[in-house]
């Protein structure tokens, strides 16, 4: 079942056959329209995704096909450089268009605002439909994609764009290059007490406030399955040895191309320590201790827009294996 509110919701058909016509061929059928985006951020308005014309795209923006919707509408990724972003803003207002911040504080008050919004996919993805979360996380990530991988691997020559945004190809060697996807384990260790009481494990990376936590988490090692990955991780950043992992959903999370792939796994003790490099502090909470800490904001967690907040906030609710809802 997919979760209602995080990034892997989906309305959209990539449509896969439209890809190799071109961009050109899309915009021919007449009934195509461009998302825009800018460095992990989306133009939205009305509550959603804000669509340009083929007349209104800049010609510095990066060109994808991302697929139709149900009612046979074709939408085209336009891919920012900040030349390009630049001239967006000064197409849809004389004052530019307007960062996000009034708009974060109740994302569904651009419901009735025509006027465009920048707002980071990470800060408004609750807000936003099944359609456009799918389009906007596939705009975001192939948008990273070409703005990190303009050179053949091989030789280190410059790639061309083909199969509408999908596919770079070296054209001396002729070797065709792919779209990037890193597959990470994010990990729900928990450990039952003698009294048959859960805690879960949630640590605080050293990039963050001190008070943020959330799930243990890393990417997948070359020639590693995921299981591994899991036990791996946890032993790397809590000192811990666990067992027992079990799937529990994906999620894309594309900043900048992560395939986030959710994980518990069972610890048969409390002892824990940070490995002070990546992880700074661990905490073990019980689900009263836990809701406790989140009221006060002593802690805060993520979002239900990510699978870790969803695999949390699953376990909170009394999922002894939570699962993405």
């Amino acid at each position: 079942m997919l979760p209602p509110a995080s990034l892997s919701r989906t309305a959209v058909n990539r449509n896969h056959r439209l890809r190799s016509a071109g961009i050109d061929a899309v915009w021919q059928t007449g009934r195509a329209h461009a998302v825009v985006g800018h460095r992990g951020s989306v133009l939205v308005s009305r509550g959603g995704l804000h669509l340009l014309t083929r007349e209104q795209v800049p010609d510095e923006a990066l060109l994808f096909y991302l697929g139709t919707d149900g009612d046979g509408r074709h939408f085209v990724g336009a891919g920012l450089l900040d030349d390009g972003r630049s001239a967006v803003d000064a197409m849809l207002s004389a004052d530019q268009a307007r960062d996000a911040e009034p708009w974060l504080t109740d994302p569904l008050s651009g419901v009735h605002s025509t006027e465009p919004v920048w707002a980071n996919l990470r800060d408004v993805g609750e807000a936003l439909d099944d359609r456009d979360v799918a389009l906007a996380t596939s705009l975001i990530a192939l948008s990273n994609w070409h703005m990190t991988h303009t050179h053949s691997p091989r030789s280190g020559t410059p790639t061309d764009m083909e199969q509408s945004g999908w596919v770079r190809r070296d054209p001396d060697a002729g070797s065709e290059h792919f779209p990037r996807t890193d597959p990470a384990v994010i990990m729900a260790v928990v450990h039952t007490d003698a009294a048959g009481e859960e805690h879960l494990l949630l640590g605080s990376n050293a990039m963050w406030p001190a008070d943020r936590f959330s799930l243990l988490a890393g990417f997948v090692e070359p020639g590693e399955t995921l299981e591994s990955a899991v036990i791996r991780e946890v032993e790397e950043e809590a000192g811990i040895a666990v067992h027992s992992p079990r799937y529990v959903g994906s999620q894309p999370w594309p900043f900048p191309a992560s395939l986030m792939l959710g994980f518990t796994a069972e610890a048969d003790s409390l002892t824990a320590a940070p490995d002070d490099d990546e992880i700074t502090a661990l905490r073990w909470f019980t689900r009263p201790q836990l809701r406790a800490a989140m009221e006060s904001g002593e802690v805060t967690v993520p979002t239900t827009v990510s699978i870790a907040g969803q695999i949390l906030y699953g376990w909170l609710d009394g999922e002894t294996a939570p699962t993405p809802r």
